[in-house]
């Protein structure tokens, strides 16, 4: 699982912060150069890695049937060169690189910004009538009451079935 910290490391290279919980609400920006990443950029950010990851699986194949390199080593020495570039290229062949195509980058990124979207909905959906039900100030009702009336019906549909 690709963490909040792992985004950021990527996206504001050196600068200072500190988070708890892996949640952006606990994200504490003490960096004064740089900007705190929106969470939607991190969002995206973090699709992208695991998108890089789901490319980079070809590596991890390839390593776990290359032999140890004495035994490379050995091939070279007692079959030459040729045999030992032939039983690579096998594996390389079995496993071919793979690379990272923009268009399902986009998709897979706003798949992950339109789940994002849907969960905070939810959660703030879900809040805001926790707080109607409970909070008897006037002004925080009010502003719960809002977010009710803003969420989208498909939220309150998921919820109410």
């Amino acid at each position: 699982m690709i963490r909040i910290a792992d985004a950021l490391l990527e996206l504001r290279p050196g600068a200072e912060w500190s988070i708890d919980n892996n949640s952006y609400s606990q994200l504490d920006w003490l960096d004064t150069k740089q900007t705190k990443p929106t969470e939607e950029e991190l969002v995206r950010k973090i699709a992208e890695i695991e998108y890089q990851e789901e490319v980079n699986e070809y590596q991890r194949q390839r390593s776990a049937e290359y032999p140890s390199y004495a035994d490379q080593f050995d091939k070279i020495f007692h079959e030459g060169v040729d045999a030992w570039k032939a039983d690579i290229q096998a594996i390389k062949d079995k496993y071919p690189k793979a690379t990272i195509d923009a268009d399902v980058l986009k998709e897979k990124q706003d798949k992950a910004v339109d789940n994002w979207t849907y969960n905070k909905q939810l959660r703030d959906y879900v809040n805001a009538v926790a707080i109607l039900e409970s909070d008897p100030d006037e002004e925080t009702r009010a502003a719960a009451q809002a977010i009710i009336d803003s969420t989208p019906n498909s939220i309150v549909d998921s919820i109410n079935n």
